[in-house]
């Protein structure tokens, strides 16, 4: 299926913010996302279609709304984790003890990683549905009209001096 990409301003906002090059990377990403939702996307609800993008350390959030995908502010870097978390998580805590008393908990390191990998789609979640709630009245920004406003911020500026009086 073929999708239209808008922004919401505040999503175009936090793009202009990236490095130049990371830029460029994360917009490619998003552009990829017309066909079919190419790209390292995963549904973060089953309920809902409410997405997330990743892009390097970077996370787009997105959902679509009939044939458009809107991206919602919040292209922000993350703590680029790998792996994938499984629907019936299972864990096999140590409970370590100080004193008699319950400490520490100790889980093997996959067990931990899906731990933190739920973690961070709830907050991703999350952010996406604040971020509806505060952008969802603005207007979309088509994609074209997206790269024209980066391609702007990357023009050269010529910038002119008088010059310098000598003699004096």
């Amino acid at each position: 299926m073929n999708y239209q990409i808008g922004f919401k301003p505040r999503a175009l906002k936090d793009l202009k913010r990236l490095p130049p090059n990371q830029k460029d990377h994360v917009l490619e990403k998003v552009e990829a996302l017309q066909t079919d939702l190419t790209g390292d996307v995963k549904r973060l609800t089953n309920f809902t279609p409410e997405y997330r993008l990743r892009v390097g350390d970077y996370r787009v959030l997105f959902e679509i709304e009939g044939r458009t995908v809107v991206v919602y502010p919040r292209v922000a870097s993350e703590r680029c984790l790998q792996m994938k978390a499984t629907n019936a998580m299972t864990l096999h805590p140590e409970i370590l003890k100080k004193n008699g008393k319950n400490e520490f908990v100790v889980l093997p390191y996959k067990e931990f990683l899906a731990v933190q990998e739920r973690l961070a789609d709830a907050e991703d979640l999350l952010e996406l549905r604040k971020a509806k709630r505060t952008e969802g009245n603005q207007p979309v920004i088509p994609l074209a009209k997206v790269k024209r406003i980066l391609a702007e911020d990357h023009a050269p500026v010529l910038v002119c001096e008088k010059p310098a009086k000598y003699g004096k």
